[in-house]
Order: structure tokens, then C-alpha cells, then sequence
């Protein structure tokens, strides 16, 4: 039988995962800023006069590519152990749920029928 202080307990660990939205929340914000500044990057690159071809693959190469990955390199950081733990936060969500359906149901016989 689940007892109160299980349930507590188990509450207290999801609502903890769940602290997890608000680091995404910060990463996708931090990306978007980001975002802004390359576009910013690129309305320069339209005014700015390159003198050849060269020039042009240059500035791609030593600002526009690495700008790009630093991004994506930021973004995945910021995401990827967060998405785990609401992950995490689902599933055990997905057990309490169960847990408290078999002690309303007075236990696994009635949770059943």
C-alpha cells in the first residue's frame, strides 16, 4: 500500500525533474538571442563591400560558420540533460499516477476489474 509520505516523497522528486522546463526555457531564450545577433551578422554581410569571391568565403568561413555552431553547440548543451530529466519526470509521474489509481481502487484486485 502507498502511504503518505510516499506519495510525498514522490511528489517532491517529479516537482524537482520538472525544474528542468525553466533551464530550457533560459537556453531557447539564450538561442533566440543568439539567433538575433547572427541575423544581424548577416544584414552586415549585405552592406559590407567584399572585394572578390575570396573575401566573401572567407568572412562564411571565419564568422558565419563558427557563429552557426556555436549556436547549435549552445542550444544542445542547454537542452539535452534537461530533456533527460523531464523525461525522467514523466515516467515517474506515469508511476505515481498508477500507484494512487491501485489505493483509490482499494488495492491491485479492484484496480483491475
Amino acid at each position: 500500500m502507498i502511504t503518505f509520505s510516499e506519495t510525498l516523497d514522490a511528489a517532491e522528486r517529479l516537482a524537482e525533474l520538472l525544474k528542468s522546463s525553466a533551464n530550457i526555457e533560459t537556453a531557447l531564450e539564450d538561442a533566440s538571442k543568439d539567433l538575433a545577433d547572427f541575423l544581424s551578422v548577416l544584414e552586415y554581410m549585405h552592406t559590407k563591400e567584399f572585394n572578390d569571391t575570396q573575401d566573401i568565403l572567407n568572412f562564411v568561413d571565419n564568422v558565419l560558420i563558427p557563429q552557426v555552431l556555436g549556436i547549435r553547440d549552445s542550444l544542445q548543451a542547454g537542452t539535452e540533460p534537461h530533456q533527460k530529466r523531464l523525461k525522467m519526470a514523466h515516467d515517474q509521474a506515469e508511476r505515481l499516477v498508477v500507484r494512487l489509481r491501485v489505493l483509490i481502487n482499494d488495492g491491485i484486485d479492484g484496480f483491475l476489474s
